[in-house]
């Protein structure tokens, strides 16, 4: 087998220097779920990198066009409590695998994995949401002393004499 594909392929491996220390390296897997220290932050273009591993790593992953969601959303979003009856009803009905091309218990199957899926969706959302926060925070935090800059800097300007070219040409902007 081949290095790239996909059943056998190991995730990356990110050396990483955790802050504050003198030149020692850790080798950390972004992904492993138990650490018995806290993990070193993650740097962006490290988690780019992951979440593009992840990507190759997810079944019938693909982006789909608007049109494209549309034209999937009325099948794709039936009630709950119609496709446990539609299950119960595949399981009684003998031609179900002649209509559909599947048996009951592989539509069950397929149900728990959708449900599985939710559950990552759910969490992947979680985590873009705290992503979003935290880089919203730092938009601000850059954002209030920029600002409190040119507010210092058209303070500072407003008397002639403290006015030099710098000054000028940072005021136009």
């Amino acid at each position: 087998m081949q290095s790239d594909d996909r059943e056998t392929s190991a995730p990356p491996v990110v050396t990483v220097e955790p802050a504050g220390t003198p030149a020692t390296l850790v080798v950390t897997d972004i992904l492993a779920p138990v650490q018995t220290a806290p993990p070193p932050l993650a740097e962006p273009e490290v988690l780019v990198a992951g979440l593009r591993y992840l990507q190759q790593r997810i079944p019938e992953f693909t982006q789909l066009s608007v049109q494209e969601k549309r034209s999937h959303a009325r099948a794709a979003n039936l009630d709950p409590e119609f496709i446990e009856n539609g299950l119960h009803a595949a399981g009684v009905f003998r031609d179900t695998k002649l209509l559909v091309g599947r048996n009951s218990e592989e539509l069950r199957e397929e149900d728990e994995e959708i449900r599985r899926w939710d559950a990552v969706i759910l969490e992947m959302r979680a985590l873009i949401d705290g992503i979003e926060a935290a880089n919203l925070k730092r938009k601000h935090r850059l954002g209030s002393a920029i600002l409190t800059i040119y507010r210092v800097i058209g303070i500072y300007l407003r008397t002639p004499a403290q006015r030099t070219p710098t000054c000028a040409r940072t005021t136009r902007t």
